[in-house]
């Protein structure tokens, strides 16, 4: 009786498709960064001409200079907020249709916006005669003629936005975890640019509700993460 030996053909394993590379990565984020900064400033201009309209047009500078700073706070509490709820112990305990890579991509990117709105805000501010803030007022506290003491919660929150970003940025180079620590000082950040806001902002009256509710939208955030945070610690350290 004959054998029939059928000759086995070898497949081929499947493709595996390669990573995204970082200029991919890069342009995604600048992006969103472009996105989220365009959003941003639509809003506040939305809520300029809505709440806080133009007086007339030599005071143009002074209200380009407001309205970044809107929109630099309104990407910021965005920012905190993702912030707040990416890390908070309720997110992982519900099944999210967002990826965590991708609320990390739009951190990052609201991260860039935030940036270039307030690079924006602090250079129209400076380089408006009337509002008699300037160079040195901007960048070194106490220094602004214009409510010094407010001015200068806003450059605080810009000193300690930057060193925060930058430890964001080297987190890989780190030695352990202490890019964390100092990430954690966003919080202070978002505090410091509220007060700034409400203290140094020349539409407080039009724009309270925005102040009240983004402040309140945070604190809830913060507190519920850092509660539900100490009711895990006895359920991780039980045997």
């Amino acid at each position: 009786m004959a054998v029939v030996v059928s000759a086995t053909t070898q497949r081929r394993p499947a493709a595996v498709p390669p990573p995204a590379s970082g200029w991919r990565t890069g342009v995604g984020t600048a992006a969103g960064a472009a996105g989220a900064a365009a959003g941003s400033v639509l809003a506040a201009h939305f809520l300029i001409r809505v709440e806080a309209p133009v007086l007339h047009d030599r005071m143009l500078p002074w209200i380009l200079g407001r309205g970044l700073g809107v929109a630099a706070y309104l990407s910021l509490t965005t920012l905190a907020a993702l912030g707040l709820w990416f890390r908070h112990p309720w997110r992982r305990g519900t099944r999210s249709v967002v990826r965590a890579a991708a609320l990390l991509r739009a951190h990052a990117a609201l991260a860039a916006a935030t940036a270039v709105l307030v690079a924006g805000h602090v250079a129209a501010l400076a380089l408006d005669a009337y509002a008699h803030v300037g160079w040195l007022g901007a960048l070194v506290p106490g220094l602004s003629h214009y409510r010094p003491a407010a001015v200068a919660l806003g450059t605080a929150a810009l000193y300690l936005g930057v060193l925060i970003g930058a430890s964001a940025a080297l987190a890989g180079r780190m030695v352990g975890r202490r890019w964390l620590a100092v990430h954690r000082l966003a919080l202070a950040t978002f505090v410091l640019m509220w007060l700034h806001g409400i203290e140094a902002g020349s539409d407080l009256a039009a724009l309270r509700w925005l102040y009240v509710s983004s402040g309140v939208l945070i604190a809830i955030l913060a507190v519920s993460r850092a509660t539900a945070r100490r009711a895990e610690r006895p359920l991780q350290s039980a045997p």
